[in-house]
This record gives C-alpha cells, structure tokens and sequence, in this order.
C-alpha cells in the first residue's frame, strides 16, 4: 500500500485536463506547482525525462522482482510523458544559429517593421492589423471581439522593467483588449515577469520571436 500511495503522490503533481489535450493545447494541460520536479523538467532536456522514467522503471522491477510490471510502468509514465512532450516542444524551437541570425538583423530594423513581421503570423490566422493609436501599444490584432495589443518599442533594450508593461495593460483596459504581447529580446525582470503572468501579456523573447520573425509561428 505504501508504494501504491507514492505513486499516487506522483501523479497529483501532473494534472490533465482532458478539455485541453484534446484541442491541442497540452502545454495548458499539465498544471503543476511552481519549482516542482516536473516543472523543472519540462524546461531541461527532453532526454533527462526519459532517463529518469527508464531508471524508476528499472529500479521498481527490481525492487519488486518483476511482480508488479503495470505498477512499475505507471510509476515511471509521468516522467516518460513529460520527456515526450518536452521533445515536441523543442524539436519545434528554432537552431541556435537561426535565433542569433534573427537577432541581430533585428537589432538593425525600427521597432513599427518588427510589429508588422509578428503581425503577418496573426494574419494568417484570421486577425485583422491596425495601428494603436496611444504610446502603449503598436499595433491592435482583432479577430471577431477577441483584441490583443502588441508593443515591440521597446524591444532592443537591454533591461525590461515593469512600468512599459503596466502602461501596455493600462491602455489595453482602455481598448478592450483581453491579452498582451510584448517584445523584449533582452532580460526581463522577475518583477516583470511575474507581472506578465499575472495579466495575460506574453512576453516575446528570442525564440519565440524568431518563430514570428520567421512566419512559422503557430497562434492559438
């Protein structure tokens, strides 16, 4: 009962929601707690995952002689799961070639051309692209009476604080948006960062910009 109890343990850490997978969304998914093994893993390595799913595989069939092999294939699927989808995810990511090429032809374009390259992926997608008219946003994305603000001003500075992403939000209540996108290619506080989460903003860093850079971005 106590190895039933352990493993159960293990799998309340990952939560699924079933609504979520099945629209593709897996990343939405997995509700875990901050700083939590598995989140931990979800950012490292896919193949770290795997290495562990197949140790605790191992190790229970040995621990247990090879009586309980369903029992030791479910103690190790929630590491397994995880190394499968962090593979997906970073199989998808750009080389590491790619995203300093991007970035440093960026850093040598005015911050209206980098909103329209990043809305062109919005486009495609059925949004409709106009100019905001405000300091704290570039441009408005609409689709239907969904609204998003994208700010990509101040994308080349070193440091991002907490203040442009405050004025983003400020103006958005102002316009009806109900989410966020702002470019930062430098460091982003965790200040900030928390603020980000906290108000629907996704923050554009270097991978992620390369991707829209690039037109192959996938917009939810």
């Amino acid at each position: 009962m106590v190895v039933y109890r352990r493993i159960f343990k293990l799998y309340r850490l990952i939560r699924l929601t079933d609504s979520d997978i099945f629209k593709g969304n897996l990343g939405m998914a997995f509700k875990m707690a901050k700083g939590s093994l598995f989140a931990v893993l979800l950012r490292s390595k896919w193949w770290y995952s795997v290495l562990i799913g197949l140790f605790v595989l191992v190790a229970s069939l040995l621990f247990t002689d090879g009586q309980y092999v369903i029992l030791s294939i479910s103690g190790a699927m929630p590491f397994l799961g995880i190394g499968g989808y962090a593979a997906y995810k970073q199989f998808q990511l750009p080389s590491e070639k790619r995203v300093l090429e991007v970035t440093q032809e960026a850093q040598k374009m005015p911050a209206a051309i980098i909103a329209e390259k990043i809305a062109a992926n919005y486009i495609k997608y059925g949004y409709e692209s106009n100019a905001f008219k405000g300091n704290g946003a570039d441009l408005e994305l609409t689709q239907g009476s969904r609204k998003l603000l994208l700010c990509s001003k101040r994308f080349k500075v070193a440091n991002t604080g907490i203040e442009p992403l405050k004025l983003l939000v400020a103006a958005g209540e102002q316009a009806g948006a109900i989410g966020f996108l702002y470019v930062a290619l430098g460091e982003i506080s965790a200040t900030a960062r928390d603020y980000a989460q906290k108000n629907n903003i996704e923050l554009i860093q270097a991978n992620r910009f390369t991707a829209l850079f690039d037109g192959k971005a996938k917009i939810d």
